[in-house]
């Protein structure tokens, strides 16, 4: 199981559209962390519930040989207080990560509507700027939680969703290669 997190506006979504272009769908369920919606607020319990039901579900990938990768938020120290070991197939957490400005930029272009603004303040639970800045600040922190931890990190603001999403690819492709 891999999954590839980030701040929202680092790439993930987009990065998840490419990688099920590249990586065969019979050997890799590729999936969006927040598929099956997001109660208002979002909430640590809400997330806790939803990365079990991913590992549950990668899982029962693993015993039909499928590989399972999730684009979704996810701090180390959460996900181990969640994942299991001796039940869940072996996970790697992957970082993508964008400065401030990227994000700012991305997000704010991202939710250009009434109707997006409250879906986003509906979902967070705080208004649009202070959900924007709370990513764009957060990001150097998570990017020095995933270091600390030896994860990969992959930066995001020099380059296109296609060439991250490869850049991955062949990391996942060469960890298969080296087992």
């Amino acid at each position: 199981m891999y999954f590839i997190s980030g701040v929202c506006g680092a790439g993930k979504t987009s990065v998840l559209k490419h990688l099920k272009k590249i990586l065969p769908t019979d050997t890799y369920d590729i999936r969006d962390f927040d598929e099956r919606g997001v109660p208002d607020g979002g909430g640590l319990e809400w997330h806790n519930k939803e990365t079990l039901y991913w590992l549950d579900t990668a899982l029962t990938n693993a015993k039909s040989g499928k590989s399972t990768i999730i684009g979704g938020f996810a701090e180390p120290e959460r996900f181990k207080k969640v994942y299991k070991p001796a039940e869940h197939p072996k996970a790697q957490l992957l970082l993508l990560h964008a400065s401030g400005d990227t994000i700012r930029k991305r997000l704010m272009g991202r939710y250009p509507t009434p109707e997006s603004i409250e879906e986003i303040k509906r979902a967070s639970g705080v208004p649009l700027n202070q959900f924007i800045e709370n990513n764009a600040s957060y990001a150097p922190e998570l990017r020095g939680i995933f270091e600390k931890e030896g994860a990969l990190v992959i930066e995001t603001d020099e380059k296109t969703s296609e060439e991250v999403a490869n850049e991955i690819a062949n990391q996942i492709l060469g960890q298969l290669g080296s087992h």
